[in-house]
């Protein structure tokens, strides 16, 4: 089947923004000729943006699951595969399958009853972190929730909220007037502690640090292991390697 299995991959890696560009290429030239996988990618691709739009702002569960419903498509149109790196829930292998069925469980009233109380907002500590310069599309993700929101200039930063830079896109938080965290394109950035020491998880990607001196305990935790900032500026990169 043209290796169709290769490129399932490639369309579950473009969902998740972690494409590169000679594989998009490739990914590109090989859903020209093969409908099993263009129509593929055009479902995900799909189903992604109506979720994500569903649930920008502030609207009911009813309300999204019938936008939801409503926009489904009943074939792939033609349009050519263009590169639109976007996110669903937390988590980088969430299936648009789980989204689905979270979004019509929504919509048939199985997550709340109308005659019952909303859930209660989690609580959450704001902290002293600014966003500085983005570029591209950067996600942020609060503890408690499994909803990815668009990062601006005027987010509020809080623990445990999780940062995610789609493809070719980075962002700047500011730790006070002196101190910058710069992250790279396809990263993932956990914030776990902000109190007289501060700890950020690098699940993976790439980050810069710029750290005024002198300065409090600082960790970059990582997936193999823990990081301490002993200077002011330095690297910190998690690769699938």
């Amino acid at each position: 089947m043209k290796n169709c299995e290769k490129f399932q991959n490639l369309i579950e890696k473009y969902l998740d923004g972690m494409i590169a560009e000679d594989e998009l290429s490739e990914l590109q030239k090989h859903t020209q000729g093969c409908p099993s996988c263009r129509a593929e990618f055009e479902r995900g691709a799909f189903m992604e943006d109506a979720v994500k739009q569903a649930f920008s702002s502030d609207t009911s569960a009813e309300k999204a699951g019938a936008s939801l419903v409503v926009r489904l498509p009943a074939e792939p149109d033609d349009k050519p595969l263009t590169r639109r790196p976007i996110v669903l829930f937390a988590g980088m292998r969430a299936a648009v399958a789980a989204g689905i069925l979270f979004v019509t469980g929504l919509f048939l009233g199985f997550a709340l009853d109308r005659n019952d109380e909303p859930p209660a907002v989690p609580f959450r500590v704001e902290v002293p972190i600014s966003v500085g310069r983005i570029e591209g599309t950067v996600l942020v993700g609060h503890e408690g929730s499994n909803v990815w929101q668009p990062l601006d200039a005027d987010s509020k930063v809080h623990l445990g909220d999780t940062f995610h830079s789609t493809t070719k896109s980075t962002c700047v938080l500011k730790l006070g007037d002196q101190s910058t965290l710069e992250l790279h394109q396809n990263s993932m950035l956990v914030l776990e502690t902000f109190n007289g020491e501060t700890q950020f998880r690098l699940d993976h990607g790439e980050l810069d640090a710029a750290l005024e001196s002198p300065h409090p305990p600082f960790y970059i935790s990582t997936p193999h292991g823990r990081v301490e900032a002993l200077g002011t500026e330095f690297t910190v990169k998690v690769t699938d390697k």
